[in-house]
């Protein structure tokens, strides 16, 4: 081997640490964090549903395919408050860090991720996760990340994924909703019910949106984000209201996040051939009545329920494909704009999902991770 190559593969082994320092860290304090492999996270205990900040929470490797974020901004969800009890584990694989939306930066790919996502670094990102979102890191598959809009903060990005997803699924795929169709949707000053009030009027034609809350403020937040009627639930019978609405025919899509305790006034409120989504059971899991079967097959109902959080990558990978061609480009038009109710630094978590228990929000809660907005 000659002097000069020698030197040369010495000088390539010196420089390397420095190269792969440049290309895979978006910043020094990232490269710093990465070295050190340590983070800040929120930390739970299912005992009694405390949440603590921990500072030397392992910075989570990347498998293939996945890219690694630099977390701005995460959502709570009602899923949230149901692990930290130990009413809803991660899937199999998943983080055990609460946390299933973020918004960031990306400071790293795998390179699977590098030569088919079409992110780089430093790319503005928002992303559907199995969790560990409650982190100032967070990995996640390229295929479940999406490019923030240009005119979209972190905090309000944060605010899109999960609850949009889930609209978008509920209406579009489980729901099956059409053109001049009308379409319930209970809890509708929640994340997910604004989202799906704004999408149901501009994703179909002539649709009619009516949408449930147990207060007058909410029911104004509804109202401020499309819906044509609002029903006070807690002071009326939802079901006689939604027969008045629709002149007896009853609607044709209900996105219910309530449950048992809305059962009968749903199936009564469907018309023929309507569909209920259900997507949550805030008010029980056992109808206070026997189920009548026969009015189902009488009104050829359909009933579904959904998860998300659950699903297998290539489902998620072809909502978020559908979400990112048909969704996206609304909120850069403005005919859909992400709903944050309030923004808590991380360290406050707690604070943050006392005010969700409390049924206080109107829109998404946010932890925020990052002075960057």
């Amino acid at each position: 081997m000659g002097r000069g190559l020698f030197l040369a593969i010495i000088l390539l082994l010196h420089l390397k640490p420095k190269l792969i320092f440049s290309d895979y860290c978006y910043t020094e304090r990232d490269c710093a964090v990465m070295e050190e492999k340590t983070m800040k996270s929120i930390s739970h205990n299912t005992s009694d549903a405390s949440l603590r900040l921990v500072n030397d929470t392992t910075v989570p490797p990347l498998k293939e395919g996945d890219v690694l974020i630099k977390v701005s901004a995460a959502g709570v969800n009602r899923l949230d408050l149901l692990q930290v009890r130990g009413l809803y584990p991660p899937p199999p694989g998943e983080s055990e860090i609460l946390g299933v939306e973020v918004s960031g930066t990306i400071v790293s790919l795998s390179p699977l991720a590098g030569s088919n996502s079409g992110f780089k670094i430093g790319d503005r990102v928002m992303a559907l996760i199995g969790g560990g979102g409650y982190a100032e890191y967070c990995t996640a598959p390229y295929q479940c990340v999406m490019p923030i809009p240009q005119s979209l903060s972190f905090n309000k990005a944060a605010a899109i994924p999960e609850a949009y997803l889930t609209a978008y699924q509920g209406l579009v795929w489980n729901g099956d909703l059409q053109d001049n169709q009308t379409v319930l949707i209970h809890a509708g000053a929640s994340s997910v019910g604004l989202a799906a009030i704004q999408l149901a009027r501009v994703l179909r034609e002539g649709v009619v949106v009516i949408a449930t809350s147990r207060t007058e403020e909410k029911l104004v937040q509804c109202t401020e984000n499309g819906a044509h009627f609002v029903i006070n639930s807690k002071e009326k019978d939802f079901k006689e209201e939604v027969m008045r609405i629709t002149e007896g025919k009853g609607v044709d899509v209900i996105l219910d996040f309530i449950g048992a305790s809305y059962w009968d006034n749903n199936i009564a409120s469907l018309a023929t051939d309507g569909h209920i989504v259900l997507l949550g059971m805030l008010g029980g899991v056992t109808t206070p009545s026997p189920v009548n079967l026969g009015l189902l097959l009488k009104k050829r109902l359909t009933v579904k329920g959904s998860t998300l959080r659950s699903r297998s990558l290539p489902y998620k990978e072809k909502l978020v494909s559908e979400l990112s061609a048909n969704v996206l480009p609304l909120f850069t038009s403005g005919k859909a704009w992400p709903i944050v109710d309030s923004v808590f630094p991380m360290e406050d978590a707690a604070k943050a999902h006392k005010r969700m228990a409390d049924n206080a929000n109107k829109g998404k809660i946010i932890l925020t991770l990052s002075s960057d907005d």
